[in-house]
């Protein structure tokens, strides 16, 4: 476990080097959110698309570990909505607050994924990666806005509004989009290939940077109950419900344990905007957040290692 954890650190300090620039404002603070941006809306989408467009998954159980994922996610949504109620009363929380619960023990955060992937699998492996969010992205986003327009609103979402939501997370169109595209056999040029590269290169890094920077250490412990429970489902029961899964639908190797870390990283930041833009509680999803970036720092290396051992 110890020399994953090694592996692994490279990814924190970049996190915690994030942070400690937003600390002494050598950015400031509307600089990181247009970062942010570019990072969500341009640099990963390209790594996402080329990553699914231009891959070769004939050695890849996309199918069977797909469906795991789904399976996986579905699961922790039924668990949490048939025991909404008990939920609510026990952490004295609200029907906002329970929507950033869910979002906080469901979704995944695509950038501190894609930048452990390579270090602990190899570049190749981002392929394996985005078969994950070609699976979970629109399936989750979905999700999270039904639910949203169910315990966060108090009028429901109109069917289009709800399509639209989906169709514009950049997430979403890079990955259909990429399977799209590997479903009819077109070909990537090269040239195409160079510059998706360009434009991604930078993401990892530049991506943990933005993770830092939104982290708020003073806040974490604020409401507490809601945000441990989220962060023990997110990152303990999540990645359970995802390792049987997989084991269920015959997913081993390097699927199996890229699918099971896609499963383990904290929630994603657009669980945040969700939250602001639909009635939620935004600010325990950014407390969520912060603190699953924390213990995740323990947490990762245990289930990766795990994962080897099962393997």
């Amino acid at each position: 476990m110890t020399s994953v954890f090694l592996a692994l650190l490279p990814v924190f300090i970049v996190i915690l080097v994030g942070f400690g620039l937003r600390r002494l404002q050598v950015i400031r603070d509307e600089q990181w959110g247009a970062l942010d941006q570019v990072c969500y809306f341009v640099l990963f989408p390209a790594i996402i698309f080329k990553e699914i467009a231009a891959a070769d998954f004939s050695s890849v159980p996309v199918v069977s570990m797909a469906l795991a994922m789904v399976m996986a996610v579905l699961a922790m949504f039924a668990l949490l909505l048939i025991f909404h109620r008990p939920i609510m009363v026990t952490l004295k929380i609200d029907g906002p607050q329970f929507t950033s619960l869910l979002q906080g023990a469901s979704r995944w955060h695509t950038f501190i994924a894609f930048a452990i992937i390579p270090l602990q699998f190899g570049p190749k492996a981002l392929s394996i990666g985005a078969v994950s969010a070609a699976a979970m992205t629109p399936l989750l986003n979905i999700l999270c806005v039904i639910v949203m327009s169910r315990f966060a609103r108090e009028t429901r979402l109109h069917p289009k509004q709800l399509a639209l939501s989906i169709i514009r997370n950049p997430f979403v169109f890079s990955s259909l989009g990429g399977v799209a595209w590997q479903l009819l056999g077109l070909p990537v040029p090269a040239m195409g290939i160079q510059v998706l590269d360009m434009i991604g290169r930078g993401a990892l890094g530049l991506a943990l940077l933005t993770v830092g920077a939104g982290l708020r250490l003073g806040d974490a412990i604020s409401g507490w109950p809601p945000v441990l429970a989220a962060t023990v489902l997110k990152l303990l029961i999540m990645p359970v419900l995802m390792s049987s899964a997989l084991l269920i639908m015959g997913v081993t190797g390097d699927a199996f344990a890229v699918a099971l870390l896609c499963g383990a990283v904290p929630t994603g930041s657009g669980a945040y905007v969700l939250a602001r833009q639909m009635g939620g509680d935004a600010p325990m999803v950014a407390n969520i957040l912060t603190l699953q970036v924390i213990a995740a720092a323990v947490t990762i290396p245990f289930v990766l290692w795990m994962a080897g051992a099962t393997g």
